[in-house]
């Protein structure tokens, strides 16, 4: 089946889980383009992640938009092959035992009126990534880790007007209070309603300021629009030590978590920042 089939089945999926911080204790400089400069590296990572029970792995590619890989001085050339050769690398990876989902991140910019960003820019960089990941045979596209519901309605229109390819659309909550708001201010409902006009086959939550069972109330406010939930929380809430972000939850307690998400009407279930393989297997065990 395909991925559309297979979600309509109303199977859980399980996505993988953090990926830059993995590529650095394997010696990966992330702030290089380790698509094209370390490709085995990036290829082993999500070879884990499938070997731990993920049914969908994701493009390293989530700062890869035209716009913020500028900064980091590569060209829209340098960025399309980028997007491409992540492509390649997972489908490698994957071998027909996973999905491939290629990923789209925020700009890094605010649009105005709150930052300089302009809509038509940005509408252009996300048509540029989408296509470049669409040109090989992924299985969709995800947007994740957008806490402004206006950039991620951009960032859909882009992947429906780029490709016929499922799209996911996944946000940044930064309080669950009164049902889940981004730093916004936008709500869970709202967002969940804006995906599913927008044509996203699935909604949901990723990343934040959320503990995994913080994202309940957040489901709770999205079903009604209809959609599959997806929920990627980190390994617990993020603090600062020596500099360094750290997350204190367990794989066990995150795992723990993650199933009461499931409990709630999850049916797409990963890991963001601080995760590993070890957090896909404990929820893959609990799952079983």
């Amino acid at each position: 089946m395909d991925f559309l089939q297979t979600l309509a089945s109303g199977k859980t999926l399980l996505f993988d889980g953090a990926m830059g911080s993995l590529l650095t204790q394997k010696g990966v400089d992330t702030g290089t383009n380790n698509n094209i400069t370390a490709p085995e590296k990036v290829a082993e990572v999500h070879r884990e992640y499938i070997e731990a029970g993920s049914d969908c792995i994701i493009t390293n590619t989530l700062t890869l938009n035209s716009i913020y890989a500028s900064k980091r001085g590569l060209s829209d050339n340098d960025c399309a092959e980028a997007n491409r050769a992540a492509a390649r690398v997972a489908l490698a990876a994957a071998a027909g035992k996973a999905f491939v989902f290629g990923d789209l991140g925020s700009t890094g910019e605010m649009l105005k009126p709150y930052g300089t960003g302009d809509k038509e820019q940005f509408y252009h960089a996300y048509c540029h990534q989408a296509a470049a990941l669409a040109e090989n045979k992924i299985d969709g596209l995800i947007i994740e880790t957008v806490f402004d519901l206006e950039e991620a309605k951009i960032m859909l229109q882009a992947c429906r007007d780029t490709s016929n390819l499922p799209v996911i659309l996944s946000m940044t909550f930064a309080t669950a209070a009164k049902g889940g708001r981004t730093i916004m201010g936008n709500r869970a409902a709202e967002i969940a309603q804006a995906a599913a006009a927008g044509g996203a086959v699935a909604v949901g939550a990723n990343c934040g300021d959320l503990t995994p069972e913080e994202f309940v109330p957040v489901i709770k406010e999205m079903l009604p629009a209809g959609l599959p939930i997806i929920i990627q929380p980190n390994a617990g809430k993020p603090r600062l030590e020596n500099g360094i972000t750290c997350y204190d939850l367990t794989t066990e307690e995150f795992a723990q978590g993650l199933l009461e998400c499931h409990k709630a009407g999850t049916q797409l279930l990963g890991g963001c920042c601080g995760t590993t393989p070890r957090h896909i297997a404990a929820i893959k065990k609990l799952l079983v």
